[in-house]
């Protein structure tokens, strides 16, 4: 099933391509969608999972099954995002489609998440919307498979637009496929939105060359798509290269500069409508993130620059791709970037021929891609340079050496479409920059010690780099027919293949997640509860695919608020989750925990007993825990973040006392009291319930208070508020009153109606343009 469906998209996107923007033979299009394979057939055909599912087993309570589903160590460590974030937002963008509803809300972690408005599940894209077919687990596969797919056919309908041959613009796709950071960001939305910057830069280029409607629709489309991708971050920079890609051509070809901007300003207007979808409720997350407020104050106005051993570790890393994602022991580094521009010496080697070479577009990709470099090594003055600009200033710009590995594949296109001119000239090339690495290589054998290997992928990297580069200059030397650029282009897979294909491990598709009994006595309970893990079991996102919903998270996004808990019941990490290490913190019970994982060897807490267990592991459960929705019999209104988190660090239990904010500070009060029947609850965000209250007071309810909730009491709207520094929190007055809370954030209503009317316009537009084509 995953092999058809990659099979049927990648069909339907050549027929796009050949219709729209550039015709392509029968060969080419099948060495385009054979290409992936090579890193992901082996899941295709076996209906495998192509994602770090190893990594929950490392800890309670899947460590139990390791023997049985042949699980041993992380096989890359690099890929915590992955299991951690991009595995449950699939899932739960899963359930909500299945239910009928917009993906809103993520009510799995972090006591209620986002979920489309956080961009990174990539909720819009029709790519998602294709994997969601699949098995959640399996339908990684198919995404790593048409992301590679699209990296391929993006970057050789740009060779093909520099009026390269098929078989040199398929060296430049397979470059750009199976260059180091595509390869392992894969199945990250920055390694997906990445893929198509290739196509950006088409679409900039046709605007200026040919600034017709036609044109405007191609980028309008190839904007929208990197955007519904999910990394917006990846459109800041391919739009501001792709503008300056324009305003070079423009320049070269002595273009007047008026229509082409026009037309991009139009394209570029209608794609931001089409996208206000995504837009407008992203731009209202962000504004009320713990991350924004931190890169705003601190991180903007940090110094950039790397120290200089480390600045040529960066660069070493990505000329000798044996040293990727090694730890230096000497000399001692901290652990380096995962962001790499390496395309593997063959192409490094043509690269160097298209230098010499004199066509068109050279020296702006030549210019881009040191530029690139420069910040990606966070050489100093091209680094903090960016940190004047807006947006940029809070942007990981390091992230451009994914722009540098795309401007050395556009050049190693041109440099394998000159040496089918002159293929001993290219022999040159690639000799020196064999004896420049074979000489590196030696001399950082014998001054670099490096930690063990920690993983066991990538061990024949020194090979492949030296070897099939020999080979290519062999090849130069000796061929002189048109032979050559096919056994080139076989080369550089084959070098790409062995340096990288093992950044991703196939796993039978029963080892995804497998039954546990220890949960089985939960399937029955109805009230909403949540669960943690002590320390590091029950790692999180692990929850998603087994129907609980837990109090931890680990998120590009996280509410402000909820941070401003954490000393409250957890570890802060600035990397990966927030660990739970004592289980008596009053406030967990606040966050309606009722279970925890732990090992079984772990003591059980005053207030908590054991009521499963398995090899390995038990189940406690929280005999103190607070209802969902709940009213506290005293409140206190008001006061700073600081003065409330200083206040509840002293409380004991959560049911006498609760913080409401107020616009003004007033002392504590008696609240109701009062008792909740919850009637009705959807994991979309909605709960439904009666409030019998025998005085005036607030309900709180323990799901995050990212702005976007409505209340309603007796079916009329009223404002709702926050409690506890981060959750939701309504006044209801004295009587028995039936109560709605629903999450609909009004940027998302507002949004899609733009999107809505924008599309009815285009559609009508594109209508209206084919009546009169065929009147014509």
């Amino acid at each position: 099933m995953t092999l058809v469906l990659y099979l049927l998209t990648a069909l339907a996107l050549l027929a796009l391509a050949h219709r729209f923007v550039t015709p392509l033979s029968r060969a080419a299009a099948i060495v385009l969608v054979a290409m992936p394979l090579l890193f992901v057939g082996y899941a295709l055909v076996t209906g495998g999972v192509y994602a770090p599912i190893d990594h929950p087993y490392q800890s309670e309570p899947l460590a139990a099954l390791k023997g049985e589903y042949g699980i041993g160590a992380p096989h890359n460590i690099a890929v915590t995002d992955i299991y951690s974030q991009m595995l449950p937002w699939r899932r739960v963008v899963q359930e909500s489609l299945a239910r009928g509803e917009w993906p809103l809300w993520n009510a799995y972690n972090l006591c209620g998440h986002l979920l489309a408005a956080g961009a990174q599940a990539a909720v819009f894209s029709p790519f998602t919307w294709i994997a969601c077919l699949l098995p959640a687990a399996q339908s990684f596969t198919f995404t790593a498979a048409i992301a590679f797919f699209a990296a391929g056919l993006c970057a050789f309908l740009f060779a093909r637009e520099l009026e390269l041959s098929e078989c040199a613009s398929l060296i430049g796709a397979a470059a750009w496929l199976g260059s180091t950071s595509i390869v392992l960001y894969i199945e990250w939305p920055l390694g997906f939105a990445s893929a198509c910057m290739p196509l950006v830069m088409l679409a900039a280029r046709r605007i200026v060359t040919a600034p017709t409607v036609r044109s405007a629709a191609l980028l309008t489309a190839t904007l929208t798509l990197v955007l519904m991708l999910g990394h917006p971050e990846t459109l800041l920079h391919v739009v501001l290269l792709a503008s300056a890609y324009a305003v070079f051509t423009m320049i070269r070809l002595r273009i007047a500069p008026m229509r082409p901007i026009v037309t991009a300003l139009v394209a570029g207007l209608v794609a931001l409508a089409l996208c206000a979808i995504q837009i407008l409720p992203m731009r209202k997350a962000i504004a009320q993130s713990a991350e924004y407020e931190y890169k705003v104050r601190v991180w903007s106005h940090e110094d950039r620059a790397a120290p200089r051993t480390q600045m040529l570790a960066y660069l070493a890393t990505d000329l000798f791709p044996y040293l990727y994602l090694r730890k230096w022991e000497v000399p001692e580094l901290p652990p380096l970037r995962a962001e790499s521009f390496a395309v593997g010496s063959i192409a490094l080697a043509l690269a160097a021929f298209a230098v010499t070479r004199r066509r068109g577009d050279t020296w702006f990709f030549v210019a881009s891609a040191i530029a690139c470099i420069a910040v990606a090594i966070a050489w100093g003055p091209a680094a903090n340079a960016l940190q004047h600009f807006p947006l940029l200033d809070i942007t990981h710009n390091e992230r451009l050496a994914f722009a540098a590995a795309m401007f050395l594949a556009f050049l190693a296109a041109i440099g394998a479409e000159e040496a089918l001119r002159a293929p001993r000239a290219a022999a040159l090339p690639c000799g020196i920059v064999l004896a420049l690495l074979a000489a590196g290589t030696w001399w950082l054998t014998q001054h670099v010690r490096l930690a063990p290997l920690p993983n066991d992928w990538g061990t024949y990297r020194i090979h492949a780099e030296l070897g099939f580069l020999a080979a290519a200059a062999l090849l130069f030397a000796f061929t002189r027919t048109r032979a050559a650029l096919p056994l080139l282009l076989g080369l550089l897979l084959a070098q790409r293949t062995i340096s990288e294909s093992g950044a991703h491990k196939t796993f039978p598709a029963h080892a995804a997640y497998p039954h546990l009994a220890l949960f089985d006595s939960l399937a029955n309970i109805r009230e909403p509860f949540r669960i943690v893990g002590l320390k590091y079991a029950l790692i999180p996102a692990t929850n998603v695919y087994y129907g609980l919903e837990d109090a931890r998270g680990y998120d590009a996004v996280t509410y402000m608020g909820t941070g401003r808990t954490f000393p409250l019941w957890c570890q802060h990490q600035v990397v990966w989750f927030n660990r739970v290490a004592d289980l008596t913190r009053p406030f967990l019970s606040f966050l309606n925990i009722r279970f925890a994982v732990a090992a079984d060897d772990a003591p059980v807490p005053n207030g908590w007993r054991k009521v499963a267990a398995m090899p390995g592991s038990m189940l406690l459960e929280n005999a103190n825990v607070i209802p969902r929705v709940s009213v506290p019999k005293r409140v206190r209104l008001g006061g700073t973040p600081e003065q409330q988190l200083a206040e509840m660090l002293q409380e004991t239990d959560f049911r006498d006392r609760m913080w409401v904010d107020a616009a003004t500070p007033a002392p504590e009060r008696v609240n109701g009291p009062g008792s909740i029947v919850l009637r009705e609850r959807s994991r979309r965000g909605m709960y439904r319930f009666d409030a019998d209250m025998q005085g005036d007071g607030w309900v709180v309810v323990s799901d995050t208070a990212w702005n976007g909730w409505r209340a309603y009491i007796d079916g009329r709207r009223v404002k709702s508020t926050r409690a506890n520094l981060a959750f939701v929190s309504v006044f209801v007055p004295r009587g028995r009153h039936d109560v709605r809370l629903v999450y609909l954030p009004e940027s998302f209503v507002r949004g899609r109606a733009i999107s809505a009317v924008t599309l009815i316009a285009l559609a009508a537009f594109a209508l209206t343009r084919a009546r009169s084509a065929r009147s014509a």
